[in-house]
């Protein structure tokens, strides 16, 4: 059984906090520009629809794939759908830690 000497073990501890914090910046610009009733482009759009695709057991798929429609052309979000997305789905993302 091999056995993680104390550097190789910080080099591994430091890897997966800078995926977490990665991916929580990630969660606070999608969060900030829905707010703020920005377009999300490129890889903010792109890290959104991959939160939504994730959501496997939301119990109404086809209303997360109205705020993915929604996101992809632009299309500010309702009072609910930004409840739902920003309150709800961006911070379980978050607390889950990755996708």
């Amino acid at each position: 059984m091999y056995e993680c000497n104390h550097l190789e073990f910080e080099n591994l501890e430091s890897s997966d906090e800078r995926m977490r914090k990665s991916h929580s910046a990630r969660c606070g610009h999608v969060k900030r520009r829905i707010l703020a009733e920005e377009r999300l482009k490129g890889k903010t759009l792109d890290f959104a629809l991959d939160v939504l695709a994730s959501q496997t057991g939301f119990s109404d798929p086809s209303f997360l794939q109205g705020i993915a429609e929604s996101l992809k052309k632009g299309v500010p979000l309702d009072e609910y759908e930004k409840h739902i997305m920003v309150d709800v789905i961006l911070v379980h993302c978050k607390i889950a830690g990755g996708l």
